[in-house]
């Protein structure tokens, strides 16, 4: 073809496409439920930005004491003294207030206002804290937000640095993403990942996907060599400090071995293991600084996770599951997935959903679905409290403008829906960081809190949003204990 011919076909779509943004109502079109089909206008292309920061967000991040790493030390400590009994003068509740953000808690909702629920994780953390050698632990599980361990961390360190316990709990055997500050991964042999979220790969006619949602498949023996897994720990950080190792895995046949080398010294080898599902465990009480385990599966199999552990304390795992929405819980084999919670014993569960459904999915809809995941976390873990933590907000340029996305508060309203209909507690991040059209101003900040795509935080933001979810978990805490100091 002729340039001149490429050339008018070009201008021809264009002017087009000019056409179109011109006819296109400006309020878009509905196309069922709270879906709203849209055209960026000439205006949206040409218009800077003119949403100013408010004061309000920098404020917010004046009274922090988070930064870029998640386990550096805060300055102040909101609550001083965790595990101590005080008075319930001492505690300092004050609504959303600009002059008062230093000691401004959202406070999670509680169905009914039944906080009894998270009573029996308040007192195992309260006998951890009175000196116990006892292991609890929380499941965060959620979609991109929570990535490669992103607000994970800091609650993971905040709980460890005042409840004792070590290490970063579960992770993939092939991770979805790379770059953990508590270790370094490398692997030996043809090893592939599956999920369950996301793509799915049409060849896995099989559901047992485990509690993570993923599995890492297990390569034969070749030649008298066992595929690998190899990590080596930084140490100088808490998540990297590691005693127990837990593999969850899945072998085809009976008879299958893992070998244990610490500290480049061959430890110990687990024999025998059986056909299906089961859990080998290995323990090294000095300090571990190398590790290289060796699979034998005479026929394959699955890993569906490992966790890097301490013997008692805090575990906080990080379960992301990129463009999750959380209802996938229900589709997966049950048997798995009931056998690793099993072994896991959680304290408490978090799921951290509803940015992957805006503006795809109706809120109505979404509410019934999700409550039937937390149905399953009811029937799976009976009487372990579940908090579900809202989508932040996120923004769609409008009018050289960048807004909240329509239909995010509705998705943000089915989730608590769900969640306090379920007998559940609630945390609304998206009115935690400010609400309506308050992403634009995390963007904005200086320094940065959010990241030029409007959705999703940089390292910094994230730390501040998983501190303020902290102090409303550890508000409810130091509640419990002054309330029951006397009985």
């Amino acid at each position: 073809m002729k340039p001149l011919r490429i050339f008018i076909f070009f201008l021809a779509v264009l002017l087009l496409l000019l056409l179109l943004s011109l006819l296109f109502p400006k309020q878009g079109i509905g196309v069922g439920g709270d879906l709203r089909l849209s055209f960026m206008s000439l205006s949206d292309l040409i218009q800077e930005d003119s949403t100013a920061t408010p004061a309000d967000v920098e404020l917010l991040l004046a009274a922090s004491s988070v930064s870029d790493d998640p386990e550096s030390e805060p300055e102040t400590e909101m609550f001083p003294g965790i595990g101590e009994a005080v008075e319930a003068s001492e505690l300092q509740v004050i609504p959303a207030n600009a002059d008062s953000l230093k000691h401004e808690v959202h406070r999670i909702q509680f169905a009914e206002e039944n906080v009894s629920l998270f009573y029996p994780f308040f007192r195992n953390l309260d006998q951890i804290a009175s000196g116990h050698n006892r292991p609890t632990r929380i499941l965060h599980f959620g979609d991109s937000q929570i990535e490669n361990d992103r607000m994970t961390a800091l609650i993971r360190y905040r709980m460890q640095r005042n409840f004792g316990g070590t290490g970063t709990g579960l992770v993939q055997a092939i991770p979805l993403y790379s770059g953990s500050l508590s270790y370094r991964q490398e692997e030996a042999g043809e090893w592939l990942r599956y999920t369950y979220f996301g793509k799915r790969d049409s060849t896995i006619m099989h559901k047992s996907y485990g509690i993570m949602g993923a599995f890492a498949s297990v390569p034969t023996p070749e030649d008298d060599t066992w595929p690998m897994l190899y990590y080596r720990f930084n140490t100088s950080r808490r998540s990297g400090q590691v005693r127990r190792i837990r593999v969850f895995l899945h072998s085809y046949v009976e008879g299958a071995s893992l070998a244990f080398r610490a500290n480049d010294d061959f430890s110990d080898t687990l024999r025998g293991l059986p056909d299906g599902f089961s859990v080998a465990e290995f323990r090294h009480f000095e300090e571990l600084l190398e590790l290289r385990i060796n699979f034998n599966l005479p026929e394959g199999g699955r890993i569906y996770g490992i966790s890097f552990e301490s013997e008692g304390g805090v575990q906080v795992d990080n379960i992301a599951m990129r463009g999750g929405s959380g209802l996938i819980f229900t589709s997966m084999s049950r048997g798995t997935q009931e056998a690793m919670l099993d072994n896991l014993s959680p304290g408490l569960i978090l799921l951290q959903y509803g940015g992957n459904v805006v503006p795809y999915m109706s809120s109505s809809y979404y509410r019934r679905a999700f409550k039937r995941q937390l149905k399953f976390f009811k029937e799976v873990c009976p009487g372990i409290p579940v908090i579900v933590i809202g989508p932040s907000d996120m923004a769609i340029r409008e009018e050289g403008e960048f807004i909240t996305y329509p239909g995010l508060e509705g998705i943000r309203d089915a989730l608590r829906d769900a969640a306090l209909e379920s007998g559940f507690g609630f945390w609304d991040l998206y009115d935690a960081m400010g609400g309506h059209n308050s992403m634009a101003s995390f963007v904005q900040a200086d320094p940065p809190l959010a990241t030029p795509d409007y959705v999703h935080f940089t390292n910094l933001g994230v730390n501040l949003v998983a501190e303020m979810f902290y102090n409303a978990l550890m508000l409810e805490y130091k509640e419990f204990i002054s309330q029951n100091a006397n009985r």
